[in-house]
């Protein structure tokens, strides 16, 4: 029988960055990012204006969410496998801390050409805001604003 997944913040479970950064690396042009290393990894983890969660079943990385407070709550998220409720789980726990935080809202940007993104987001209640572009590797790269309100548990 497997193990349960259980949740981690890769602030303070370290040994999960090699796993990280690998599966990151492995996103980064559908996150119109360049390829990090463990080092600027260490130390970008210890920005106090990003939470970052991530999903292990024993000691295998599924996945991770990226909470970024300094973007207005903007969300990045990418699995090992998709299909598989990792995304969607991620997803629940990221608005969980927005909500912690008492963000209003999240966002995130999702490349056109990310399919498998673009049906977790609108799968887990994000609404379509618009298109904009984000200039990648010389090209303006077309994508989908997507956001989602968050609850405030006990306001009226």
């Amino acid at each position: 029988m497997d193990k349960p997944e259980r949740v981690i913040d890769l602030k303070s479970e370290e040994r999960f960055i090699e796993e990280y950064v690998s599966l990151r690396n492995r996103y980064s042009e559908l996150l119109t990012t360049h390829l990090v290393n463990m080092a600027e990894t260490r130390e970008w983890l210890r920005n106090d204006q990003i939470e970052i969660r991530g999903l292990v079943q024993e000691e295998l990385f599924l996945g991770a969410v990226i909470l970024y407070l300094n973007r207005a709550g903007e969300v990045a998220l990418f699995v090992k496998e998709p299909h598989h409720g990792i995304g969607t789980k991620l997803l629940k726990i990221i608005e969980q801390v927005a909500e912690e935080k008492k963000l209003d809202s999240v966002w995130a940007w999702v490349l056109l050409d990310n399919q498998k993104a673009l049906w977790a987001f609108r799968k887990n209640g994000y609404s379509e805001e618009g298109q904009t572009s984000r200039f990648y590797m010389e090209e303006n790269k077309p994508g989908i604003i997507f956001r989602k309100k968050i609850s405030q548990r006990g306001t009226l």
